[in-house]
């Protein structure tokens, strides 16, 4: 699967009805694994490693495969699965990309306002196709949406992302200054501004078309949130 523009986010980045709720335990593996294959490029040190967090992997995703067996279209059980093979994409785990879309997307029909579903499969789509930066934009938004007018740093970041990688230069800088002024102590939004600039032909960051304000664009009315 292609990636899109990978070599900057490396350089950037090392960032009820009748059916059951999800197992609890489910949740803490989950996160276990996000230090190692939460972001893109994923943190494996050797082969050792790898091989460690590809048992946790595949063990993980034998249970959640068990438990939808047990309560197929369960939304917080393909919840966790999509956002499990999000990961898996991270460190190239083979057809993890088309579950995590797959599950990820039949959770969002059934809870389209699952924000930690509408992050992952943003995520995973800005930071693989260039021609899916659209549709990430508009899961960032809804994220955002679902929780109001507190800015949400995740949703925040992502939006600068997709910009980018729509090619919309200005929206981009305009993003960038919004996570820098918003966030001033996170020293990787103080290199965004340069690099939406590199984007526009190497105007400088600090030049006509940065808004001295906040931009407005960050927090924008609900827009549709599925797929």
């Amino acid at each position: 699967m292609m990636r899109a523009r990978a070599g900057l986010w490396a350089a950037i980045f090392f960032v009820a009805g009748g059916l059951a709720q999800a197992d609890p335990s489910f949740e803490p593996r989950l996160q276990a694994l996000e230090p190692a294959i939460g972001h893109y490029p994923a943190d494996i040190r050797d082969k050792a490693d790898a091989a460690a967090v590809k048992a946790r992997y595949e063990a993980l995703k034998r249970d959640l495969d068990k438990a939808l067996a047990a309560h197929p279209g369960d939304e917080k059980l393909l919840a966790q699965r999509g956002r499990l093979q999000s990961m898996g994409h991270n460190f190239d785990y083979p057809r993890a990309w088309d579950g995590a879309t797959r599950d990820l997307t039949a959770a969002l029909r059934k809870a389209p306002d699952d924000v930690d579903a509408l992050l992952a499969l943003a995520d995973l789509w800005v930071n693989s196709r260039p021609d899916l930066a659209g549709k990430a934009e508009n899961l960032y938004r809804a994220a955002q949406c679902v929780v109001g007018d507190r800015p949400l740093e995740p949703a925040q970041r992502g939006l600068f992302f997709s910009f980018y990688y729509q090619g919309k230069v200005r929206d981009a800088r305009r993003q960038a200054d919004f996570l820098r002024r918003t966030w001033p102590d996170v020293a990787l939004y103080r290199t965004l501004l340069d690099i939406a600039a590199k984007g526009s032909g190497g105007e400088s960051a600090g030049g006509e078309g940065v808004s001295p304000e906040p931009a407005q664009v960050a927090l924008t009315s609900c827009q549709e949130k599925t797929p």
